[in-house]
């Protein structure tokens, strides 16, 4: 199912989310609903060190999305409020897990990652609820990085070029899989800022398009690696 007047707003890291989450929850009469980066307790170690800190991360960030997920869709089922535009929806958190599982330096090891998946699972395929829209704001990594330097973030700094062609990757397959579970999807090229106004009429002209609904792709597992068998007591070293 899916929440009427709820917009996700999707892309990489840069590419300007939290504006236009602002700028078009206030286009609509919407509530913004931000990511906490100031909240986070992980994030500048995670830059710092990310194979330390990367597990726990996507854990913090899936937990406190969760609960943000829950509020704003039962606030909109009881008409507490008309909709909101949510910077970075709890659909994407696995894509930076998947990203950091298949880095190759693993820096999310797959036994860490099968349960991530599988607290994912427990947490948000039981409260199946999809965006009416979600608007994927199309950007280079070049463009990005540039807007990630010119922000001046301290804990950013330490974000490659590398990483963020990596981000935009999985981002572009996460996409299509949302496209397949019958999500509308509204790309924007967002290499330069677009009005706010005309955000607004391709959110109109794309909510009056048919969606129909398959079901979230469950993430697939990592299989185990195989382990060599004990040797037969008469083969034991001694």
């Amino acid at each position: 199912m899916f929440a009427e007047g709820y917009i996700g707003i999707a892309g990489t890291i840069g590419v300007g989310k939290s504006t236009l989450t602002v700028d078009l929850a206030r286009a609509l009469n919407f509530e913004p609903i931000l990511e906490e980066v100031d909240g986070n307790p992980y994030l500048e170690h995670f830059y710092g060190d990310m194979k330390g800190y990367g597990t726990m991360m996507q854990v913090w960030l899936l937990n406190h999305r969760f609960r943000q997920h829950r509020e704003f869709v039962t606030r909109i089922s009881l008409g507490k409020i008309r909709g909101v535009v949510q910077d970075r929806t709890i659909w994407e958190d696995t894509i930076f897990a998947r990203m950091l599982n298949e880095h190759p330096d693993k820096i999310i090891t797959d036994i860490d990652y099968n349960t991530y998946l599988d607290l994912f699972d427990n947490m948000v395929l039981r409260e199946l609820v999809f965006p009416q829209i979600m608007i994927y704001l199309d950007c280079q990594p070049e463009t990005a990085i540039k807007r990630i330097g010119s922000r001046g973030r301290v804990m950013e700094q330490g974000i490659t070029l590398d990483y963020l062609r990596m981000l935009k990757h999985n981002y572009d397959q996460f996409i299509g899989e949302m496209e397949s579970a019958g999500v509308r999807i509204l790309r924007i090229k967002w290499e330069s800022f677009q009005p706010v106004s005309e955000v607004v009429r391709l959110v109109h002209e794309y909510s009056l398009k048919p969606s129909s609904f398959t079901k979230w792709v469950r993430p697939l597992r990592k299989t185990p690696e195989m382990r060599p068998k004990p040797l037969a007591p008469d083969h034991a070293a001694v």
